[in-house]
Order: structure tokens, then sequence, then C-alpha cells
């Protein structure tokens, strides 16, 4: 079971992170309604762009700042920060994996529809559940008075409830979530002046991936494995792509995808009478929910199961945790993913 990461410790946690890197359209489901869940999304590139414009010229710990970010759909405008936010409110699991990282506990926090208030990695203390980020209580996010409110357009994707919010509190809002976690990382510290530390932990967590190739490699008898992704949900089945969170983590260790997975984009769906699709050399896959839910049955149980290259070479098959690989969008999830991967590696020698 990943381990737990107070928020109110969680820059403690990571800076002993620190320290040993120094030394040595989404990605969440919704249950049955997955609507939010972006695939096949084009325009990647075009996000980045967009991502780019984002952030503050205001120097390191200066108030009142004034934060570039999404004001309206695809609309990049200006939200200006009076002070040094004390009442966070996170509306989605990388806001909150990064206050967590950077200390600081938010007051409230909305989620996904169908999965808990926070991954059991994070310890979230006293905030406040506001439910589901598609069905949010705007009196209860007015109710507990906050000076900040942190998401994504993606998921707050009606102008006029992102007007609601800015009426309540300054509301920073990034592009998505996913292949932009770094950036909406140093987005969401530029929000609270601490970008100096954001991109310390960047920089640590990007110098240990790198490190946790090679040990991957090494152990693979020095050459990099091809790695599947393999998530199993309810009435779907997906081969996460490169442009996605976990994607971006096995980029930065230099782990090679194969072809069908070695694409710019968030993922490739795919049947049960495709599994054999998931072509890597190591196969990591994890369920979304109850596995009674989701086509876990259908895929691992199932009658091509054992010609899937992996499983039929006796390479490596690892179940991994959705809340950190698919879940965590956040730099305290990357690290956890990194702690996996290791551990997988330690296990092939």
């Amino acid at each position: 079971m990943p381990r737990a990461v107070s928020a109110s410790v969680a820059a403690l946690a990571l800076g002993a992170l620190l320290l040993a890197g120094c030394s040595g359209t989404d990605e969440s489901g919704t249950g049955d309604n997955q609507s939010n869940v972006a695939t096949g999304q084009e325009g990647f590139e075009d996000v980045r762009k967009l991502a780019a414009q984002l952030g503050t010229d205001a120097g390191p710990g200066e108030f009142p700042r004034t934060v570039r970010n999404l004001v309206a759909n695809e609309e990049v405008g200006e939200t200006v920060i009076p002070a040094k936010p004390e009442r966070v409110i996170v509306l989605d699991t990388g806001e909150l994996d990064n206050m967590a990282s950077l200390g600081i506990e938010p007051v409230g926090i909305a989620h996904p529809a169908d999965v808990g208030m926070a991954p059991g990695y994070l310890d979230v203390g006293d905030a406040v559940d506001l439910g589901p980020y598609d069905a949010l209580d705007l009196e209860q996010i007015k109710n507990l008075e906050p000076d900040l409110i942190l998401g994504t357009s993606l998921r707050i994707d009606d102008d006029d409830l992102k007007r609601q919010l800015q009426e309540i509190a300054p509301t920073v809002l990034a592009p998505r979530p996913g292949v932009l976690w770094k950036e909406n990382f140093l987005l969401n510290a530029a929000a609270v002046g601490e970008e100096e530390r954001a991109q310390e932990l960047l920089d640590a967590y990007e110098e240990r991936a790198a490190e946790v190739g090679a040990t991957v490699a090494e152990a693979n008898g020095g050459e990099a494995p091809t790695v599947s992704m393999l998530r199993l949900m309810a009435g779907q089945i997906r081969l996460y792509a490169n442009d996605s969170f976990i994607g971006i983590i096995l980029d930065d260790a230099g782990l090679p995808r194969p072809e069908t997975e070695d694409i710019a984009d968030l993922a490739v769906e795919i049947s049960a009478e495709e599994i054999t699709l998931a072509e890597g050399d190591w196969l990591l896959w994890g369920t979304y929910g109850e596995a009674d839910s989701t086509e876990q049955a259908a895929v691992v149980d199932g009658p091509l199961w054992d010609q899937v290259p992996a499983v039929a070479d006796g390479g490596v098959v690892h179940e991994v945790a959705d809340e950190t690989w698919y879940l965590g969008l956040g730099v305290a999830g990357a690290e956890l993913v990194l702690d996996d991967l290791e551990a997988i590696a330690a296990d092939q020698r």
C-alpha cells in the first residue's frame, strides 16, 4: 500500500527526496460516467504552447502578484493575488499533490466522482470534502472563505463557473492535468509564492528519474526495456501513451515504449480481443475502481492474457497502484512511481 504523505509535512518528506535525488482531455476516470476522461485528444502541442504563456513576473515571495492563467476556455487572463494565500481550495488531485509537496494543507478539496476525497498517499488533515469537481457546491466553497482556488480548465470547463469562482476568491486555472503536470506544479507554486521550491523539487525528481531509468536498464541486462502501461476501467481498456502523467515519467526515466503506445496522445483505447497490442518487455497494469466493476476479469482472466508478449515470454508483469501511477498527477505521486520502478527492477536481480 502506498505510504501516506501528510500535507502539513510533505515539504519535509520531499526535502529528504531532494537530498536523495542529489546524492544518488484528463487522467482519471469517473466510473460509469467517464465523460471527463480525455482520450484521442488532438492539440497537445497547442496546449503546451498555451501553458508556456502562464505564470508570474513577480519576484520570489513578492505579493501582491499577478498570475497569468486561463480565465476562460483557452483564454489567457490575469488573476491578482494580494497576499500570500493561507486558505487554499484545490479542485483536483494534481493541485492537492502540488500543495502537499509545498507543505500547504488545503482547506477544501474536490475530486473525481467515484473515488475518495484524496489518494491514500496523501493525508489531508481537516480539509473539507467539496464533492465531485463536476458538481461543486459553491455555497460551501464560499463558506470556507478561501483566499485562493486552484484547478484546471479541463475540469472547470464552464466559463460561467470560472467567473463564479473568481467572485469568491482569486482563482488560478491551468489548462489540463496529466501531460502538463510539471507546468501545472510551477503555475500552482507561482500562485502561492513558492516557485523556487517547486523548481528545486522538479529538478531533484528529474535527476532521480534518470538514475532510476539507469537502474531499470541495468536490471534488464544493460538495455532499457520497453514498457507497456495498461489500465483497466469500467467498460474501457487503455494503453497509456506518451502525453500522459505516466508517459512523461517514463520518458524522464529514459524508458522506451512499444510502437502502439509510442504516440503523442494520452492513451489508446483497445478491446479485450486486442490485448496482445500491449507489446512491452514490461507490462505494468492497474485497475481504476473496484476490480469487479472493470474489465479486469475479461483481460487478466481472459483467453488472450497468456498470449500477451510479456506474459508469454515470462517477462515482467506487475500490477501497479492506480492512485499513484495514474491519479497522482504531481511530483509526490511521481516520486512514488519511481519508488515502484526501483522495487520492480530490484526483483529482477
